[in-house]
């Protein structure tokens, strides 16, 4: 931007110097180029790399189902297994202006994760979250904040930790 704003001031400098100029060839070939000039000037947005996952960091094994589109619209199952302790699963990576969550290519809407005890977490995409999803922190299917996220050797892990295993709702 500050690049941008000094190739802006020395092109108000041009502009002055073929105003006082008296031959109208010059000033048209100068002008001409000014503007050429200007028009160069670009904003584009710098591109960072992400890598996120989920991490399961409590000592229970647990099932975790999650549901998203991709940008076809097409519904997608992008998760279905058995997550045991220890465990980093839907490792994904990708390039944005900025953090956006833990899947950039797929809108998720949908996730259920439940204990072996039958207790667990059904969350959605809504703003304000369902009284079965998580009450001490966001869900992945709505954030897109880093700070919801462990940030450990170049990785954002989402969490799921022993308190989260204490504080399982019971489920419908």
């Amino acid at each position: 931007m500050c690049e941008c704003l000094a190739h802006t001031n020395e092109i108000y400098l041009v502009m002055y110097n073929i105003y006082k100029m008296k031959n109208n060839h010059l000033n048209l070939f100068f002008l001409l180029i000014t503007v050429i000039s200007f028009g160069s000037c670009s904003t584009e947005e710098e591109y960072h790399s992400y890598t996120t996952a989920i991490r399961n960091t409590s000592n229970e094994p647990f099932l975790l189902l999650v549901l998203g589109n991709d940008k076809y619209q097409d519904t997608d199952t992008l998760i279905n297994t058995i997550v045991k302790p220890a465990e980093i699963i839907f490792k994904n990576s990708y390039r944005a202006p900025s953090f956006g969550g833990l899947d950039n290519e797929h809108f998720i809407y949908y996730m259920k994760l439940e204990f072996e005890n039958g207790k667990g977490y059904i969350c959605d995409e809504a703003s304000s979250p369902l009284e079965t999803c998580f009450q001490s922190k966001r869900s992945f299917t709505t954030s897109t904040t880093p700070e919801d996220f462990t940030h450990e050797n170049g990785v954002y892990y989402y969490d799921i930790t022993q308190e989260d295993y204490e504080n399982a709702h019971v489920l419908p």
